[in-house]
């Protein structure tokens, strides 16, 4: 295990290197003070996806450090869980002035290295915080409608390549064998323009997608930083976090 944990680690500094040498989103470089990588463990089951860094993440260059992080920190412990047992990142990997939401620009220019970081680790489940991360896994979705719900998907961490911000086809896979534990898990049918997308793919053949292709459980939650002014809220994400070790636990058992 500490060899392959290494070599991820590897992996990943090469993935930071890759952004600084291709100068990736220069403007929002330049303002500012670090590039914000993931943090945590690289060989985790579970990863966690913001949308881009704040203040306090900029300064020490660790994502969810501030008091979303914090929150984070005391949800995790609510699961007997900790930083180092879990992998901590966001698409956009450069705060946005004055804490502004990222562009959808900027989004697309950050999601292949999201998912060259996801490639490394291959997450059992991906937990999105907030809209920002979720829009990506689960096109076409709104967070209020579908927080807490776990969905299956399949993801071609290999396709780096945006296609209207996608890489993900979420679509329903027939042949894919349901275990019972798993029946309970929609299997989200992507937007139009995502299907089309999928099946244009034609000149590939059945097979070699479903190599390509990976089965993950999405879990949409709310962003930490929405339930700490909202109380409403912040019981919300912590009923919805509850769903983690639940997951986790019905995967092994498939395995």
């Amino acid at each position: 295990m500490t060899k392959q944990r290494n070599e991820a680690e590897k992996k990943l500094e090469q993935i930071k290197a890759d952004i600084l040498n291709k100068n990736v989103c220069p403007d929002l470089a330049q303002g500012a003070n670090q590039l914000v990588m993931g943090h945590g463990n690289p060989c985790a089951d579970i990863v966690f996806i913001g949308e881009a860094p704040g203040k306090n993440e900029d300064m020490q260059g660790i994502p969810f450090v501030g008091s979303a992080g914090k929150l984070l920190d005391e949800m995790l412990t609510t699961i007997n869980l900790q930083r180092n047992d879990v992998y901590i990142t966001n698409i956009v990997k450069y705060r946005p002035p004055s804490n502004r939401d990222p562009s959808t620009d900027e989004k697309k220019e950050f999601w292949p290295y999201l998912m060259k970081e996801l490639d490394v680790i291959r997450p059992k489940v991906i937990a999105t915080l907030g809209r920002h991360s979720m829009e990506y896994f689960l096109p076409g979705q709104k967070i209020g409608a579908v927080h807490g719900q776990p969905k299956r998907i399949r993801i071609n961490f290999g396709n780096t390549q945006t296609a209207g911000g996608l890489t993900v086809d979420a679509m329903q896979d027939a042949d894919e064998q349901r275990t019972e534990s798993y029946q309970k898990y929609d299997e989200e049918v992507a937007d139009s323009a995502t299907q089309k997308r999928a099946t244009s793919e034609g000149s590939v053949s059945s097979s070699a997608r479903k190599q390509d292709f990976t089965s993950v459980i999405i879990l949409p939650l709310y962003h930490p930083a929405v339930a700490l002014y909202n109380r409403g809220l912040r019981q919300t994400l912590f009923d919805d976090f509850m769903a983690v070790p639940e997951i986790i636990k019905k995967l092994n058992l498939e395995n």
